[in-house]
Protein backbone atom coordinates (compact mmCIF):
# COMPACT_ATOMS: atom_id res chain seq x y z
CA UNK A 1 0.00 0.00 0.00
CA UNK A 2 2.77 2.43 0.69
CA UNK A 3 4.62 1.47 -2.47
CA UNK A 4 0.87 2.67 -4.75
CA UNK A 5 0.86 5.79 -2.32
CA UNK A 6 4.13 6.96 -3.32
CA UNK A 7 3.73 6.05 -6.92
CA UNK A 8 0.73 7.80 -7.24
CA UNK A 9 2.39 11.18 -5.60
CA UNK A 10 5.08 10.55 -8.37
CA UNK A 11 2.79 10.50 -11.34
CA UNK A 12 0.74 13.30 -10.05
CA UNK A 13 4.54 15.14 -9.05
CA UNK A 14 5.32 14.32 -13.44
CA UNK A 15 1.84 15.86 -14.34
CA UNK A 16 2.19 19.40 -12.40
CA UNK A 17 5.71 19.51 -13.63
CA UNK A 18 4.60 19.02 -17.72
CA UNK A 19 1.74 21.34 -16.53
CA UNK A 20 3.72 24.30 -15.82
CA UNK A 21 6.86 23.46 -18.53
CA UNK A 22 3.80 23.68 -20.89
CA UNK A 23 2.16 27.17 -18.70
CA UNK A 24 5.63 28.51 -19.32
CA UNK A 25 6.69 27.69 -23.13
CA UNK A 26 7.02 30.71 -25.22
CA UNK A 27 3.45 31.76 -26.83
CA UNK A 28 2.60 33.30 -29.77
CA UNK A 29 0.35 36.41 -30.10
CA UNK A 30 -0.87 38.20 -33.05
CA UNK A 31 -1.25 41.38 -33.44
CA UNK A 32 -3.85 42.60 -36.38
CA UNK A 33 -4.73 46.16 -36.98
CA UNK A 34 -8.11 45.29 -38.35
CA UNK A 35 -9.09 43.66 -34.86
CA UNK A 36 -8.64 40.10 -36.48
CA UNK A 37 -5.29 39.14 -34.08
CA UNK A 38 -5.01 39.07 -30.24
CA UNK A 39 -4.91 42.17 -30.13
CA UNK A 40 -4.83 45.66 -32.64
CA UNK A 41 -1.77 47.48 -31.49
CA UNK A 42 2.29 46.11 -31.18
CA UNK A 43 2.29 47.82 -27.78
CA UNK A 44 -0.52 45.80 -26.32
CA UNK A 45 0.60 42.70 -27.24
CA UNK A 46 4.12 43.53 -25.89
CA UNK A 47 3.32 44.53 -22.94
CA UNK A 48 0.56 41.28 -22.25
CA UNK A 49 3.64 38.68 -23.18
CA UNK A 50 6.18 37.13 -21.45
CA UNK A 51 10.44 36.58 -22.55
CA UNK A 52 10.79 34.47 -25.02
CA UNK A 53 7.56 35.20 -26.65
CA UNK A 54 6.56 35.82 -30.46
CA UNK A 55 4.86 38.62 -31.99
CA UNK A 56 3.23 38.04 -34.75
CA UNK A 57 1.83 41.19 -36.54
CA UNK A 58 -0.06 41.22 -39.58
CA UNK A 59 -0.01 43.35 -42.17
CA UNK A 60 -1.33 46.86 -41.84
CA UNK A 61 -0.93 50.19 -40.80
CA UNK A 62 0.67 50.82 -36.85
CA UNK A 63 0.40 54.20 -35.53
CA UNK A 64 2.58 54.11 -32.48
CA UNK A 65 5.93 54.20 -30.30
CA UNK A 66 6.61 50.99 -29.42
CA UNK A 67 8.32 50.40 -26.01
CA UNK A 68 10.04 46.66 -25.78
CA UNK A 69 11.62 45.84 -22.16
CA UNK A 70 11.47 42.06 -22.68
CA UNK A 71 13.10 39.39 -24.23
CA UNK A 72 10.65 39.10 -27.39
CA UNK A 73 10.64 38.35 -31.09
CA UNK A 74 8.47 40.86 -33.04
CA UNK A 75 8.12 39.31 -36.64
CA UNK A 76 5.96 40.60 -39.43
CA UNK A 77 3.93 37.62 -40.83
CA UNK A 78 5.85 36.26 -43.20
CA UNK A 79 2.73 34.23 -44.52
CA UNK A 80 1.06 37.60 -45.28
CA UNK A 81 3.38 39.81 -46.15
CA UNK A 82 4.85 38.30 -49.36
CA UNK A 83 4.22 41.11 -51.95
CA UNK A 84 4.42 45.14 -52.09
CA UNK A 85 0.49 45.42 -51.18
CA UNK A 86 0.37 43.52 -48.06
CA UNK A 87 3.53 45.58 -46.13
CA UNK A 88 3.10 46.22 -42.23
CA UNK A 89 4.01 49.68 -41.19
CA UNK A 90 4.56 51.38 -38.34
CA UNK A 91 4.35 55.02 -38.18
CA UNK A 92 5.70 56.81 -34.77
CA UNK A 93 2.82 58.44 -33.29
CA UNK A 94 4.75 60.97 -31.19
CA UNK A 95 7.50 62.64 -33.15
CA UNK A 96 9.82 63.24 -30.32
CA UNK A 97 9.68 59.53 -29.38
CA UNK A 98 11.25 56.42 -31.08
CA UNK A 99 9.48 54.59 -32.98
CA UNK A 100 10.57 51.36 -30.97
CA UNK A 101 12.31 51.64 -28.17
CA UNK A 102 14.51 48.51 -27.00
CA UNK A 103 16.36 48.26 -23.77
CA UNK A 104 16.23 44.88 -23.34
CA UNK A 105 18.89 42.04 -24.48
CA UNK A 106 17.74 39.29 -26.92
CA UNK A 107 14.71 41.07 -28.64
CA UNK A 108 14.60 40.11 -32.44
CA UNK A 109 12.56 42.95 -35.03
CA UNK A 110 11.97 41.44 -38.60
CA UNK A 111 10.51 42.86 -41.93
CA UNK A 112 8.83 46.41 -40.95
CA UNK A 113 8.23 49.14 -42.88
CA UNK A 114 9.31 52.02 -40.19
CA UNK A 115 8.66 55.75 -40.47
CA UNK A 116 9.35 58.30 -38.09
CA UNK A 117 9.22 62.04 -38.15
CA UNK A 118 11.93 64.46 -37.96
CA UNK A 119 11.53 65.86 -34.19
CA UNK A 120 13.11 69.25 -34.87
CA UNK A 121 13.49 69.19 -30.91
CA UNK A 122 17.55 68.67 -29.03
CA UNK A 123 16.67 64.72 -28.70
CA UNK A 124 17.01 62.82 -31.59
CA UNK A 125 14.19 60.85 -32.83
CA UNK A 126 15.03 56.94 -33.68
CA UNK A 127 13.64 54.17 -35.76
CA UNK A 128 15.03 51.42 -33.96
CA UNK A 129 17.10 52.84 -30.93
CA UNK A 130 19.34 49.52 -29.01
CA UNK A 131 19.81 51.07 -25.52
CA UNK A 132 22.28 49.59 -23.34
CA UNK A 133 21.41 45.62 -24.95
CA UNK A 134 23.05 42.79 -26.34
CA UNK A 135 22.29 40.10 -28.71
CA UNK A 136 19.84 41.47 -30.45
CA UNK A 137 18.85 40.91 -34.04
CA UNK A 138 17.30 43.90 -36.06
CA UNK A 139 17.05 42.51 -40.03
CA UNK A 140 14.80 42.71 -43.19
CA UNK A 141 13.56 45.93 -42.03
CA UNK A 142 12.34 49.60 -44.46
CA UNK A 143 13.53 52.58 -42.00
CA UNK A 144 13.03 55.95 -43.33
CA UNK A 145 11.86 59.42 -42.68
CA UNK A 146 14.07 59.73 -38.79
CA UNK A 147 16.32 62.01 -37.16
CA UNK A 148 18.46 58.50 -36.84
CA UNK A 149 17.48 55.53 -38.59
CA UNK A 150 18.79 52.90 -36.57
CA UNK A 151 20.83 53.81 -33.10
CA UNK A 152 23.13 51.62 -31.22
CA UNK A 153 24.31 53.18 -27.91
CA UNK A 154 26.22 51.70 -25.08
CA UNK A 155 25.52 47.94 -26.79
CA UNK A 156 27.45 45.15 -28.00
CA UNK A 157 26.82 41.53 -29.89
CA UNK A 158 24.11 42.76 -32.28
CA UNK A 159 23.45 41.52 -35.60
CA UNK A 160 21.94 43.85 -38.18
CA UNK A 161 20.96 42.29 -41.42
CA UNK A 162 19.39 43.36 -44.97
CA UNK A 163 17.97 46.78 -43.62
CA UNK A 164 17.58 49.38 -45.93
CA UNK A 165 17.65 53.19 -43.97
CA UNK A 166 17.28 55.99 -46.19
CA UNK A 167 15.90 59.95 -46.06
CA UNK A 168 16.86 60.23 -42.66
CA UNK A 169 19.95 62.94 -40.87
CA UNK A 170 21.70 59.39 -39.72
CA UNK A 171 21.40 56.36 -41.36
CA UNK A 172 22.86 53.22 -39.00
CA UNK A 173 24.87 55.13 -35.75
CA UNK A 174 27.12 53.78 -32.83
CA UNK A 175 28.25 55.41 -29.81
CA UNK A 176 30.34 53.50 -27.61
CA UNK A 177 29.31 49.97 -28.79
CA UNK A 178 31.55 47.08 -29.78
CA UNK A 179 31.82 43.76 -30.83
CA UNK A 180 28.17 44.18 -33.34
CA UNK A 181 28.18 42.65 -36.82
CA UNK A 182 26.66 44.77 -39.64
CA UNK A 183 25.94 42.70 -42.95
CA UNK A 184 24.36 43.37 -46.18
CA UNK A 185 22.29 46.90 -44.94
CA UNK A 186 21.35 49.36 -47.60
CA UNK A 187 22.02 53.18 -46.33
CA UNK A 188 21.05 55.62 -48.78
CA UNK A 189 20.13 59.09 -48.81
CA UNK A 190 21.37 60.05 -45.75
CA UNK A 191 23.84 62.76 -44.47
CA UNK A 192 25.64 60.57 -42.82
CA UNK A 193 25.47 56.77 -44.02
CA UNK A 194 27.14 54.39 -40.99
CA UNK A 195 28.76 56.40 -38.26
CA UNK A 196 31.05 55.08 -35.65
CA UNK A 197 32.02 56.88 -32.49
CA UNK A 198 34.44 55.38 -29.78
CA UNK A 199 33.47 51.79 -30.94
CA UNK A 200 35.83 49.22 -31.10
CA UNK A 201 35.94 45.70 -33.15
CA UNK A 202 32.71 45.95 -35.26
CA UNK A 203 32.47 44.53 -38.28
CA UNK A 204 30.93 45.59 -41.81
CA UNK A 205 30.79 43.29 -44.53
CA UNK A 206 28.76 43.56 -47.95
CA UNK A 207 26.72 47.02 -47.01
CA UNK A 208 25.87 49.61 -49.67
CA UNK A 209 26.65 53.02 -48.64
CA UNK A 210 25.27 54.99 -51.66
CA UNK A 211 24.60 58.89 -52.10
CA UNK A 212 24.76 60.29 -48.76
CA UNK A 213 27.23 62.96 -47.54
CA UNK A 214 29.31 60.96 -46.01
CA UNK A 215 28.89 57.31 -46.63
CA UNK A 216 30.81 55.72 -43.47
CA UNK A 217 32.02 57.84 -40.70
CA UNK A 218 34.63 56.74 -37.86
CA UNK A 219 35.56 58.85 -35.47
CA UNK A 220 37.70 57.85 -32.85
CA UNK A 221 36.93 54.03 -33.45
CA UNK A 222 39.34 51.31 -33.49
CA UNK A 223 40.31 47.59 -34.22
CA UNK A 224 36.92 47.63 -36.95
CA UNK A 225 36.45 45.22 -40.07
CA UNK A 226 35.36 46.86 -43.07
CA UNK A 227 35.08 44.51 -46.21
CA UNK A 228 33.35 43.73 -48.94
CA UNK A 229 31.17 47.47 -49.27
CA UNK A 230 30.26 49.12 -51.58
CA UNK A 231 30.44 53.24 -51.09
CA UNK A 232 29.47 55.35 -53.72
CA UNK A 233 27.91 58.63 -54.63
CA UNK A 234 29.09 60.46 -51.73
CA UNK A 235 30.25 63.60 -50.70
CA UNK A 236 33.00 61.50 -48.48
CA UNK A 237 33.31 57.85 -48.98
CA UNK A 238 35.24 57.12 -45.62
CA UNK A 239 35.93 59.81 -43.18
CA UNK A 240 37.87 58.56 -40.39
CA UNK A 241 38.95 61.45 -37.64
CA UNK A 242 41.25 60.42 -34.56
CA UNK A 243 40.36 56.59 -35.95
CA UNK A 244 43.02 53.84 -35.49
CA UNK A 245 43.90 50.80 -36.16
CA UNK A 246 40.93 50.05 -38.34
CA UNK A 247 40.90 47.45 -41.48
CA UNK A 248 39.40 48.35 -44.60
CA UNK A 249 39.72 45.43 -47.32
CA UNK A 250 38.76 44.31 -50.30
CA UNK A 251 35.97 47.32 -50.64
CA UNK A 252 34.84 49.23 -53.39
CA UNK A 253 34.86 53.39 -53.45
CA UNK A 254 33.20 54.44 -56.65
CA UNK A 255 32.06 57.84 -57.77
CA UNK A 256 32.44 59.49 -54.46
CA UNK A 257 34.08 63.24 -54.29
CA UNK A 258 36.89 61.80 -51.86
CA UNK A 259 37.54 58.03 -51.75
CA UNK A 260 38.66 57.63 -48.40
CA UNK A 261 39.72 60.83 -46.13
CA UNK A 262 41.69 60.22 -43.28
CA UNK A 263 42.05 63.07 -40.68
CA UNK A 264 44.49 62.70 -37.58
CA UNK A 265 44.51 59.26 -38.07
CA UNK A 266 47.31 56.17 -37.80
CA UNK A 267 48.05 52.47 -38.01
CA UNK A 268 45.01 51.78 -39.94
CA UNK A 269 45.35 49.00 -43.15
CA UNK A 270 43.88 49.92 -46.19
CA UNK A 271 44.65 47.25 -48.76
CA UNK A 272 42.84 44.92 -51.44
CA UNK A 273 40.51 47.54 -52.36
CA UNK A 274 38.71 49.41 -55.37
CA UNK A 275 39.27 53.31 -56.15
CA UNK A 276 37.25 55.08 -58.91
CA UNK A 277 36.37 58.72 -57.51
CA UNK A 278 36.84 62.01 -58.71
CA UNK A 279 39.71 62.20 -55.71
CA UNK A 280 40.33 58.51 -54.35
CA UNK A 281 42.31 59.48 -50.87
CA UNK A 282 43.71 62.07 -48.32
CA UNK A 283 45.95 61.22 -45.53
CA UNK A 284 47.50 63.67 -43.53
CA UNK A 285 48.79 60.73 -40.96
CA UNK A 286 50.94 57.36 -41.04
CA UNK A 287 48.47 54.76 -42.30
CA UNK A 288 48.97 51.20 -43.84
CA UNK A 289 48.08 51.19 -47.87
CA UNK A 290 49.46 47.67 -48.80
CA UNK A 291 49.28 44.64 -47.21
CA UNK A 292 53.09 42.53 -47.57
CA UNK A 293 51.63 40.97 -50.77
CA UNK A 294 48.95 43.28 -52.40
CA UNK A 295 47.96 47.13 -52.39
CA UNK A 296 44.94 48.54 -53.78
CA UNK A 297 43.59 49.22 -57.45
CA UNK A 298 43.53 52.92 -58.32
CA UNK A 299 41.71 53.86 -61.58
CA UNK A 300 44.47 56.91 -62.42
CA UNK A 301 47.51 54.83 -61.97
CA UNK A 302 49.47 54.76 -65.23
CA UNK A 303 52.31 52.73 -64.35
CA UNK A 304 53.49 49.81 -65.50
CA UNK A 305 53.80 45.73 -65.07
CA UNK A 306 57.01 44.97 -66.56
CA UNK A 307 56.61 41.58 -64.97
CA UNK A 308 53.48 40.95 -65.10
CA UNK A 309 52.61 40.03 -61.44
CA UNK A 310 49.49 42.21 -61.72
CA UNK A 311 51.40 44.50 -59.07
CA UNK A 312 52.79 48.31 -59.90
CA UNK A 313 56.51 48.69 -60.40
CA UNK A 314 56.27 52.14 -59.10
CA UNK A 315 54.12 53.32 -55.91
CA UNK A 316 51.48 55.27 -56.08
CA UNK A 317 51.76 58.10 -53.45
CA UNK A 318 48.61 59.76 -51.64
CA UNK A 319 51.04 61.88 -49.49
CA UNK A 320 55.30 62.08 -49.76
CA UNK A 321 55.00 64.38 -46.63
CA UNK A 322 53.72 61.73 -43.95
CA UNK A 323 54.58 58.73 -46.53
CA UNK A 324 51.25 57.50 -47.06
CA UNK A 325 52.07 55.33 -49.97
CA UNK A 326 50.76 52.28 -51.58
CA UNK A 327 53.93 50.61 -52.63
CA UNK A 328 52.02 47.27 -54.73
CA UNK A 329 49.51 48.76 -56.45
CA UNK A 330 47.32 46.36 -58.28
CA UNK A 331 46.77 46.84 -62.04
CA UNK A 332 44.00 45.86 -63.74
CA UNK A 333 43.40 44.12 -67.67
CA UNK A 334 40.50 47.25 -68.20
CA UNK A 335 41.52 50.23 -67.65
CA UNK A 336 40.13 52.01 -70.49
CA UNK A 337 37.33 53.27 -69.31
CA UNK A 338 37.95 56.19 -66.38
CA UNK A 339 34.97 55.70 -64.40
CA UNK A 340 35.59 58.89 -62.49
CA UNK A 341 36.05 61.05 -64.60
CA UNK A 342 39.28 62.00 -64.06
CA UNK A 343 41.61 62.04 -66.87
CA UNK A 344 44.89 63.28 -65.32
CA UNK A 345 47.70 60.82 -66.09
CA UNK A 346 50.20 60.51 -63.36
CA UNK A 347 51.97 57.25 -61.82
CA UNK A 348 51.75 58.52 -58.32
CA UNK A 349 48.52 58.95 -56.81
CA UNK A 350 46.84 62.13 -54.62
CA UNK A 351 50.36 63.78 -53.00
CA UNK A 352 50.54 66.53 -51.49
Amino acid sequence: MERTSIQNMCIILLIMLGTTVTQASAEVFTVDSNGGGNFASIQNAVDNAHSGDTVMVNPGVYRENVAVNKELTILSNPALSDNDTNRTYVIGAVSKNDVFDVSSNNVKIDGFYIIGGRSGVEREEIGIDLEGVENCSLSNNAIVLNDVGISLNGSKSNYLDSNVVSLGDKGITLIDSDGNILSNNTVTTNSDGISLNNSLNNTLISNIADANTIGVYLGMSRGNIFTYNTIMRNLYGINGEAAKSNFMVNNSLYLNSIGINLIGSSENSIYENQFANFFDAVDDGKNIWNSTSKGNFWQNYTGQDADGNGIGDTPYVINQMTESIDYMPLMSTNKTENVSGDTSDNTGGNST
